[in-house]
């Protein structure tokens, strides 16, 4: 395989469509990556709305028995990386709920402050609303700051990668009708888009083998994370072997031994698909994501995985 022919769609999408947030941001990918397939010889594309959000869709999912996906919009900047710690789950809730923790801490620190410098008293009224209104107003600012920020402007591992991913198997096997490819809108938003669409689509929420790669880019090793019913599904197996035969460092984790909060969830056979590095007492993790370091994402991933996946069909 052309290195280069991998490398065009990396760079081309975080050159160009860098942020993917606002409508007219979002429109300029979804254009892009539609004429992509034409150009490469599908006939079945569109962008299925539903309830609000845009979801790409590449080849037939009525027909097929697995669908790769990704989300093409990208998150917010954080003051704080949106930590993945895939295979250590304690470490993980105790991470993201410490940093929830230490914002109320602080909100309800500047609350106490403000009544005992002005001296206000709890059981009038309009003091009251007003320590109220303090710690709401240092809540909502820290959360604003530390999870939700501005646009980012670095999404090379998240998740260009992924979507570049996605763009590649496109360009490497056609169109065919056991196969279908989906980019979804408004994961950064809590999984919407692939919600809508599994809404919309129930036979391919219950019975399709959904593959998801997400933040796919930075990392040696490649975590795949299988729902119950995934495994039960004979390209399950399949797509083992299709790996093993490849020089593709990859690691399959039963159902509840390693998890990873992407699209793929909402899905009954869904396979989440990360790439990780490893740290001893912490286990595979992946790191920047969500911050302005976000800036990393290999080639040679994109090639490695995509590769292997393509041996599946």
């Amino acid at each position: 395989m052309n290195h280069q022919i991998t490398d065009d769609f990396l760079s081309r999408i975080d050159s160009q469509y860098a942020v993917r947030n606002s409508a007219e941001q979002k429109q300029a990918f979804r254009d892009w990556a539609l004429q992509t397939a034409k150009q490469n010889g599908f006939a079945q594309i569109k962008v299925e709305t539903a309830e609000g959000h845009d979801n790409l869709i590449f080849g037939n999912t009525d027909t097929a028995k697995v669908v790769f996906t990704a989300h093409y919009d990208t998150p917010r900047r954080s003051l704080l990386p949106n930590l993945m710690l895939v295979t250590n789950q304690v470490l993980h809730w105790t991470y993201h709920l410490g940093i929830t923790l230490v914002m109320l801490a602080f909100s309800i620190g500047a609350a106490f402050a403000v009544k005992t410098i002005f001296h206000l008293d709890w059981d009038d009224l309009p003091s009251r609303l007003l320590v109220l209104a303090v710690y709401l107003g240092v809540y909502f600012a820290l959360f604003y700051l530390v999870l939700r920020g501005p646009a980012n402007l670095h999404n090379r591992n998240d998740n260009t990668s992924g979507t570049a991913a996605v763009m590649e198997m496109i360009r490497r096997n056609g169109e065919k009708n056991e196969v279908a490819y989906i980019l979804f809108d408004d994961e950064e938003k809590g999984k919407k888009g692939s919600k809508a669409f599994a809404k919309a689509n129930p036979a391919v929420k219950a019975n399709v083998l959904i593959i998801n790669l997400d933040c796919v880019g930075n990392g040696d090793t490649f975590i795949f994370c299988p729902s119950g019913k995934a495994e039960t599904n004979p390209l399950y197996e399949q797509l083992k072997s299709a790996v093993s035969e490849t020089n593709l460092n990859a690691r399959f984790f039963p159902a509840g031994k390693a998890q990873m909060n992407s699209d793929h969830k909402n899905f009954d056979q869904g396979i989440g698909v990360c790439a990780c590095s490893y740290q001893h007492k912490i286990g595979y993790y992946t790191g920047r994501i969500h911050t302005s370091r976000d800036t990393v994402a290999e080639p040679g991933n994109i090639e490695r995985l995509t590769d292997a996946l393509s041996r599946l069909l």
